[in-house]
Formats: C-alpha cells, structure tokens, sequence
C-alpha cells in the first residue's frame, strides 16, 4: 500500500504511479514479437493541447486534447541521432482528471464526471486508478502518431487535467527499442490562478505546471 506524506505531493506521486504502472503492465503482457529492455532505448520530445483554450466552460461544452508528432525523432539520449521509430508495438500514457475541492483543499478523482470519446487513437479505462485516470493511445499513421479525444463535462465543478509521459515497448521485430516521451502541454494559459484558488497553493513542481490544465465547468 502506498501513502502519501502531504498533500502538496499527493498528485505529483498519483501521476508518477500511473506511468510507472502501465509501463510495467506492459511489459508483463508483451505479446507482440519484442523485447525491452530494462531503461529505455530512446528518449524523443513531444507536445499536447487542450482546445478550446478557456477558463469556463459549460455542462455539455466539447474539450479536445490532441497531440501529433512525426515517426522520425531526434533521440535526447544521443542528440546526433534522428530515430525512424515506425512500427511501434503501441504508444501510449495518461491522463488524470482531478476535481478540486476548495473547502478540503485536496483532489477528487474525476472520471465519472465527463463523457469520452476517440476520434483519433483511444482513450480508454485505466485498471490502475480507474477513478482517477484514463488511458492513452496513440494511432499510428502514414508519417506520424497522432492523438484527438473529445471530452463533455456533466458536471459543474472545478476540475484540474494531467497528462503523463508516454512510454513504447518497443519496435515490432527489434529488440530493446523501447522509448521514453517526454509530454508537455503547449497551452499558454493553463489556468493556474484556479489551482492556486482551490488548492491554496501552486503545483508542487515544474513537472505538475508543464502538464497540469485548470478550468471551471458552470
């Protein structure tokens, strides 16, 4: 059993422990002709969005996260290295949903409380932290993979976003070419002022501002 010490790390560790679970979920279940090895291979740099970017939304209103990225990536490990890393096993990660509760100042696992749906890729049940978080999967297409999810709030509230980094087991056919994404949000805005408010204080790192989204739904 896991506890955590205070709540200002509480969410950082949440986040962490549902990438390193799915990470180890896939590597038991490796049904798909490879091999990782035990650290990452690669080390490659992508980028996600919430649109539309605003700080209220209504019940029944759209969000959309989506990310795109190119199949040939500068490696971070060695940056003289641009990887073709076509044919992936799969890619995937996850995102969080929090609802802050500004009498308790702490978080609420907020799934239940959208409506999802997969545009491009998947997003699906999280068997780790089903409360709190979903899954991620990337699609691959003819020269990228490509992320769009749609979600609906049903519910008022004020709600924080994660997202994780990603994580390959690796290259169809190719041993220990599993890679690490590091995944950031673009957003210029990310509502930080709400957190603050709820939460009496700001996010516990520069891991939690880089990928943390803030809204209120009315």
């Amino acid at each position: 059993m896991i506890y955590f010490l205070d709540m200002g790390t509480n969410i950082l560790r949440i986040v962490l422990l549902i990438t390193t679970v799915q990470f180890l979920l896939s590597v038991r279940c490796n049904k798909n002709s490879t091999r990782p090895c035990m650290y990452s291979s690669y080390s490659f740099v992508i980028t996600s969005e919430w649109s539309p970017q605003q700080e209220v939304y209504a019940v029944g209103d759209t969000l959309n996260l989506s990310s795109t990225f190119p199949k040939k990536l500068t490696d971070q490990i060695n940056t003289s290295i641009v990887v073709d890393y076509s044919n992936s096993v799969g890619i995937g990660g996850a995102a969080t949903f929090f609802e802050l509760d500004t009498i308790t100042h702490d978080v609420i696992g907020a799934t239940s409380k959208f409506d999802y749906y997969s545009i491009i890729g998947t997003i699906g049940n999280d068997v780790s932290i089903p409360t709190k978080s979903k899954s991620l999967y990337f699609a691959e297409l003819s020269t990228t993979y490509s992320l769009k999810i749609k979600l609906v709030p049903k519910q008022k509230g004020l709600f924080a976003f994660y997202i994780s980094n990603l994580t390959s087991n690796g290259l169809r056919g190719k041993n220990c070419t599993n890679a690490g994404f590091v995944n950031t949000l673009t957003n210029t805005n990310k509502n930080l002022n709400l957190f603050q408010y709820a939460m009496q204080r700001s996010p516990a790192s520069q891991y939690e501002i880089d990928r943390i989204y803030c809204f209120r739904v009315q």
